[in-house]
């Protein structure tokens, strides 16, 4: 899968301006009021930062080089001198520029701080919502996707890809903007003093520009390696930790270590190339502006040697100059920090672009009230690969309040079918049924609900016991909780926790033992209560003794109830009603108990394979 996500990924790029559209589209609704009172005052900033040269310029021209004042300076150092101890008028203009330049410093300042606050949080925002979305998301793929992907890359797509969003909006979008703005006022002023400097200026933006669109694509796919490589190291984390124990227990410890740092090397180098790439295209791009720096030095100081321009308007001209290659270098920067949220960005819509192979039918009906439980596999076909068949042409008819057994060899099929039945799967070929209603043609919300799993591994978060159990039906009362455990014998060791049903019990109940943790289990489908029941193997990962004391829990859970128990254990499968020996995917022979064992057939054969110690 993650092959197949790569491949599209590289197969089905529809460009970056598209693919930012398309990223700004799906996050921005609800943003702009903020997006507009951040704007406005991020361009008052680049307004008030457009003032910051004219002091400097009225300093040299007025105070220091004793050029007449005229005009508003006249006026207002008139002023001042008439109602302060300061006699001299240039003195007087000196204390009112130098005022000025701490005046304009600070509405820049308060303007970037409001304007960083508005905007980040916009960013922010579009950040939780993408993750949101693809969380969601992926929480709706059917299990193929999550069988054939890492549970370390679809992680990193979660909480890093996600930042792309911000990443284009933050780092990009409003950058440009910003730059656009100030590109333009600063060319206004300059052309109003000068036109030959400005255009001089101007000029290396034509060669800048057809760098950038030449970077485009290779800082697209170098980001997108980066992406990949740590996504890989993500998922080396996370399978190694998740079977630490196994690791320790085998002293695979170095092995590992090496395993991890393969990954870590290719990151490494992903990261070097992309880096090189970046500085070597920042080094031109520097090379471009110093171009332009030295066209404008050298017109300008050609004008003021032929006295058409002030030292006061050369300094302006200079200082403008460098405040235009500013916004012209974050409009370089922006290209290759848009690239690198493409690549983000590319890897979150793969999977938010990838269906989901099960998912409600366009006309699905919600299953009304509790289903009686009558299940029917009708011809049954299923593959989890094109080239070969799991399941072939299974025919099983469980009726309401039956019990039925799946036994045979691994690989036979059993788990499958139990997976058909939740619509983990959908069949390839064939249909199932429930109370005559395909499968297909109810919603996944009310054929769940009507289903309780017990796994042989059983599956528990890191939270409290009462959270785990709640699980299965969210907002029931303590004593319904209560009543659960006790009808799956497990309230008497709750009792005994620390906290009782407060108690943390650690992800995947590693505080807990194999039966404590199964009757936890048992405890949330008892309160869950639907009418049909799977039991996959419950007992086989337990000792004798626990798996006795366990039985009767489970006895009195499929009281009622349709079961359907994938068992190896002759102990599981006693009180079936009917058995399906299952072997290479088809069902080889079916009946109860006694009438398989006088058959002599392929049941027999497993019997005294697998429960010979037993039969007597």
């Amino acid at each position: 899968m993650n092959e197949n996500i790569e491949t599209m990924e590289e197969n089905k790029n529809p460009g970056t301006p598209r693919l930012m559209w398309r990223l700004l589209r799906m996050c921005m609704p609800g943003q702009m009021p903020l997006i507009i009172l951040g704007i406005i005052v991020s361009l008052g900033s680049a307004g008030a930062a457009l003032l910051q040269p004219w002091p400097l310029k009225l300093v040299v021209d007025n105070v220091v080089s004793n050029h007449p004042l005229s005009g508003p300076l006249a006026k207002l150092a008139g002023i001042i001198t008439a109602h302060t101890a300061v006699t001299s008028p240039r003195i007087a203009l000196l204390v009112i520029l130098c005022l000025a330049v701490l005046v304009i410093q600070a509405l820049v300042g308060i303007f970037e701080v409001f304007s960083t606050y508005l905007l980040v949080s916009v960013g922010l925002r579009m950040v939780f919502k993408l993750r949101c979305a693809l969380f969601n998301h992926i929480q709706q793929l059917s299990l193929s996707f999550h069988d054939a992907t890492a549970v370390g890359d679809s992680l990193y797509r979660v909480t890093w890809d996600t930042y792309c969003v911000q990443e284009l909006f933050n780092s990009a979008m409003i950058p440009a903007l910003t730059a656009v703005f100030t590109l333009g006022g600063i060319a206004f002023v300059m052309i109003s003093i000068d036109w030959k400097v400005t255009i001089a200026a101007l000029l290396i933006g034509v060669p800048l520009v057809l760098f950038i669109r030449r970077i485009d694509k290779p800082m697209t796919e170098f980001s997108t390696r980066v992406h990949e490589r740590e996504s890989d190291i993500s998922t080396r984390v996370q399978e190694t930790l998740t079977s630490i124990r196994a690791v320790q227990a085998y002293g695979r410890e170095e092995f590992e270590g090496a395993r991890f740092r393969q990954h870590a090397s290719a990151s490494m180098r992903a990261n070097l190339r992309l880096t090189v790439l970046e500085s070597g295209s920042q080094a031109v791009i520097d090379l471009l502006l110093a171009i332009g720096t030295a066209a404008v030095i050298g017109v300008t100081a050609a004008e003021a040697l032929g006295g058409q321009l002030t030292v006061g308007d050369v300094i302006l001209l200079v200082a403008y100059v460098a405040m235009l290659y500013q916004p012209l270098q974050t409009l370089a920067s922006t290209a290759v920090v848009v690239q690198s949220a493409a690549a983000g960005a590319l890897r979150v819509f793969s999977v938010l672009d990838a269906p989901a192979d099960v998912a409600d039918a366009g006309d699905a009906i919600e299953l009304q009230g509790r289903a009686k439980g009558h299940i029917a596999f009708e011809h049954v076909s299923f593959s989890y690969r094109e080239d070969l068949l799991t399941l072939r042409d299974v025919c099983i008819d469980v009726p309401a309040g039956g019990t039925v057994a799946l036994v045979g060899p691994s690989g036979a099929g059993k788990t499958t079918l139990a997976s058909l039945l939740i619509r983990f799967y959908d069949p390839k070929a064939g249909r199932i049924t429930l109370d005559g209603a395909d499968l297909r043609s109810l919603t996944l919300k009310s054929l769940r609900r009507n289903i309780a799993l017990v796994l042989q591994e059983p599956v528990l978060f890191s939270a409290s016991v009462r959270e785990n159990i709640e699980y299965a039906r969210p907002g029931v009362t303590l004593e319904e909780i209560k009543e659960a455990a006790r009808a799956a014998g497990a309230h008497e060791f709750i009792q005994a926790l620390p906290n009782s049903y407060e108690t943390e019990i650690g992800e995947r109940g590693v505080t807990l033992s194999g039966g404590q943790r199964q009757r936890l289990s048992i405890a949330r489908a008892f309160l869950k209560d639907a009418p049909i029941l799977i039991l996959d193997e419950p007992t086989s990962a337990l000792d004798a003794e626990t798996e006795v004391q366990l039985l009767e829990a489970l006895e009195r859970l499929k009281k009622g109830r349709t079961t359907l128990i994938i068992a190896h254990r002759l102990s599981t499968i006693r009180s079936a009603d009917q058995i399906i020996v299952l072997q290479d995917g088809m069902v080889v022979e079916s009946g109860a108990l006694t009438e398989l064992r006088r058959a002599g057939g392929p049941f027999q054969r497993l019997y005294d394979s697998q429960f010979g110690s037993l039969s007597h």
